[in-house]
């Protein structure tokens, strides 16, 4: 039976609002009153079905902390698993370390992070505020959440990316009904360069690792041949 605590934490269901899921949603470069974090994750187990919910903040919590404590148990003795979130808004300085701490203690499995706006990625208009204590606080935050991003590139077993037309027809499908809102594509692919540059550094290091086994592999099958070649 799940219990009232639980249930006041997420909503175990297939459906969301159509108006929730679009206001939340929308990738607008300015986002007024979206002010909390809505997540829908896919949990996909190799001995079950996959399980639906949608998460929110709750008070003082966050939306990803809170999925994430409850996933604890829900795969715990599970052999592989592979989580998928779509999510309003990246992860905040705060979440992606507890992020990265949860794939390292469950590392039979993997993490999707699709998000459809990137959360203090650069710096707002009030960062010109002439209380000097504002700024710095301003200035702190938009470090942590960039350095929080590139983190979660960097872990091997966490895809991070962008929420494009075919996430969010993919998202609306499970969870709502979905009618394409104006600009939807143009905004996705300004988030997305501003992803690239923000982990290129990351992804430069991924392309050199791959070059290097590719090479590797083509020299030992080389060899392979070449002794093949001798003993015929």
């Amino acid at each position: 039976m799940i219990s009232l605590r639980r249930l006041s934490s997420f909503i175990k269901m297939n459906k969301i609002p159509y108006n929730t899921f679009t206001f939340h949603f929308q990738n607008l470069q300015r986002a007024p009153r979206r002010n909390e974090t809505w997540l829908c994750q896919i949990l996909s187990r190799k001995d079950g079905e996959a399980v639906l919910q949608v998460f929110r903040n709750k008070g003082s919590e966050h939306a990803e902390e809170i999925c994430l404590r409850e996933n604890e148990a829900a795969i715990q003795v599970a052999d592989r698993y592979e989580i998928t979130w779509y999510t309003t808004w990246s992860p905040c300085e705060r979440c992606s370390p507890k992020i990265l701490e949860f794939v390292k203690n469950h590392p039979n499995g993997k993490l999707n992070i699709f998000a459809s706006r990137l959360y203090y990625c650069e710096e707002p208009a009030n960062l010109k505020s002439k209380i000097p204590k504002k700024q710095i606080e301003i200035k702190e935050k938009i470090q942590g959440c960039r350095e929080g991003l590139r983190k979660l590139e960097r872990h091997g077993k966490i895809c991070l990316k962008m929420m494009t037309l075919t996430e969010i027809q993919d998202c609306f499908h499970r969870f709502v009904e979905f009618q394409p809102w104006g600009k939807l594509e143009e905004d996705s692919q300004l988030y997305a360069e501003k992803l690239k540059e923000i982990t290129k550094e990351e992804r430069k290091k991924k392309g050199k690792a791959a070059t290097k086994k590719d090479e590797q592999t083509s020299t030992k099958r080389e060899q392979r041949n070449q002794q093949r070649g001798t003993t015929a």
